[in-house]
């Protein structure tokens, strides 16, 4: 802010310059004018297509410093100007002998690259894991709380996270599971995480792989080196890439995501999904990451009623333990979930960690219960109408009303009951129904206390999660049920740790704000003054 202050005011102190030394008032600031209108359009595309893209922010800013510290060292006179070229070289060698990384990584974790591309700053993170191994991250931009790839040290699966349901989409596709052949698209490919996924999974599967940021790939190729389903890979616009395809698919998976959160709205309209069937051979499945809190969520209803709209029907399986829905539509008939194979091909490419995990995977994806309807409920998006950054801040970043204090017991159930409910809701992840069913109880329980914990925690109701822990502990004298709850509460404070980080950011800002606006009237005057003395 204070540079910027000053930066503003140069014009009006060039156009008293200029009026002093005889010209016009009027020509004197439209020349200024003229002049800053130059400056401003070949900035902006010296900084968009050379600057950025070829050296960086950090190389980019400290050019642009430098240029502005030269043009005063060059209208200073006698020793002043010495003393600005003095300056130039000193702030210009500062800049450049600063060479550690543009955002230090968290504690705990290693940071082995970093990179700034044409769309986005990217970081490859290694951290260790509870399991004893490592996991190799792909971040963008702040990465709070998320990652676009990710790599787990001696398994072929991501530990959970929803790239390995997806790898359930093979599966849907013909009844008989006959995954031989089949030859599947990725959009949103990044490092490669679901290539790998499937390398493991579905052996002899091809699947092609498009992401819009070479730079992802690039660093996938050098830091996620495990292996990867064959096919070919293009760094394109996933929409642009189906477009001119001539391919058929009988897969094609979408996940592709701007600023961590962000689903692009050309890569989730009518005319997207369009797109996308005519390009999926017949009973081929499309497969959708879309990220939301709950079944109701207004980002997944609209995607999925616009998914609807198109194939006739959408269902969503929300990822455990994650914020992931797995959006499955079929070009044909509805796919039943229930003929999903509880016994899988191919263990001999597993390690007996892997299998035990892919089978649980194929045992949760197998219960209809798990499945939700989401073709209908929400607005259809189409290329006229991009609303998704606003649905999106109506279900996951407004949160000023989010509630802090523990669920009331305050119904006329009895506990046993409430539980059984909340127990069921839990186990399809219907997180509001948990929240409904310990509303209805006459009286708490350490269970139902832990349940609201688990459904707070999904619908990011974070810190409300937290009271929910504390509540239950002391509602249990049982040793393990203390354990566990600990051992939630610490998880919880780990994944929240982020969150709360930049929620103090912000009202440490705020105050900050609330002082420079004082000081402006201040800084007002003084500038006033500057100009009085130089006329």
């Amino acid at each position: 802010a204070p540079p910027m202050l000053l930066l503003g005011a140069v014009a009006p102190m060039l156009v008293t310059r200029l009026s002093v030394g005889g010209v016009p008032v009027g020509r004197a600031a439209g020349s200024v004018s003229a002049a800053g209108t130059l400056g401003s359009l070949a900035g902006t595309f010296a900084a968009t297509h050379w600057f950025v893209p070829t050296f960086g922010c950090r190389v980019a800013l400290t050019i642009a410093g430098a240029v502005l510290l030269v043009a005063g060292a060059c209208l200073a006179i006698g020793r002043r100007r010495a003393i600005g070229a003095a300056l130039v070289a000193v702030c210009v060698g500062v800049a450049f002998g600063h060479t550690g990384p543009l955002r230090a990584p968290g504690l705990g974790r290693e940071l082995l690259a970093e990179r700034e591309s044409r769309y986005q700053f990217l970081q490859v993170l290694r951290e260790p894991i509870p399991t004893g191994t490592n996991r190799t991250l792909l971040v963008i931009n702040e990465a709070l709380d998320s990652f676009h790839s990710v790599a787990i040290d001696g398994s072929v699966f991501t530990a959970g996270a929803y790239y390995d349901w997806h790898a359930l989409a093979p599966l849907l596709v013909d009844p008989g599971h006959r995954v031989a052949g089949l030859r599947a698209l990725s959009i949103g490919d990044a490092a490669g995480s679901l290539r790998a996924v499937y390398a493991g999974v579905h052996a002899g599967m091809a699947v092609d792989a498009v992401d819009i940021d070479p730079a992802c790939m690039e660093l996938g190729a050098e830091f996620f080196r495990g292996e990867k389903a064959v096919g070919e890979v293009a760094a394109l616009d996933g929409r642009v890439y189906l477009h001119q395809a001539r391919r058929r698919w009988h897969i094609i998976h979408v996940d592709a995501y701007a600023h961590q959160i962000y689903v692009p709205a050309h890569l989730a309209s009518r005319e997207f999904f369009r797109l996308a069937r005519d390009r999926l051979e017949a009973g081929g499945v499309l497969a959708c990451n879309v990220g939301a809190l709950h079944a109701a969520d207004p980002v997944l209803r609209a995607i999925g009623t616009t998914i609807a709209g198109v194939f006739g029907h959408a269902i969503a399986l929300q990822v455990p333990r994650s914020r992931n829905f797995l959006v499955i539509a079929r070009n044909g008939e509805r796919p039943n979930v229930a003929l999903l194979p509880l016994v899988p091909s191919g263990e001999e490419r597993l390690t007996a960690v892997d299998m035990e995990h892919w089978l649980e995977v194929l045992r949760t994806a197998a219960d209809p219960q798990r499945w939700h309807d989401v073709g209908s409920g929400g607005v259809e998006l189409d290329d006229d109408r991009p609303v998704l950054d606003q649905l999106l801040h109506r279900s996951y970043l407004d949160r000023a009303g989010e509630p802090g204090a523990i669920i009331p017991c305050a119904g006329t159930t009895d506990p046993a009951g409430a539980e059984i409910a909340a127990y069921a809701a839990a186990h399809r992840a219907d997180w509001p129904a948990v929240v409904q069913a310990v509303t209805t109880s006459r009286m708490a329980t350490a269970y139902l206390r832990e349940l609201a914990g688990d459904a707070r925690w999904s619908l990011r109701q974070l810190r409300a999660a937290a009271a929910e822990y504390e509540a239950a502990k002391g509602l249990t004298e049982d040793p393990a049920v203390h354990g566990r709850l600990t051992q939630k509460t610490f998880d919880l404070q780990v994944d929240c740790q982020p969150l709360f980080a930049a929620e103090a950011a912000a009202s440490r800002n705020g105050w900050l704000l609330g002082a420079l606006l004082g000081g402006l009237f201040g800084s007002s005057i003084l500038v006033g003054a500057l100009q009085r003395r130089v006329a």
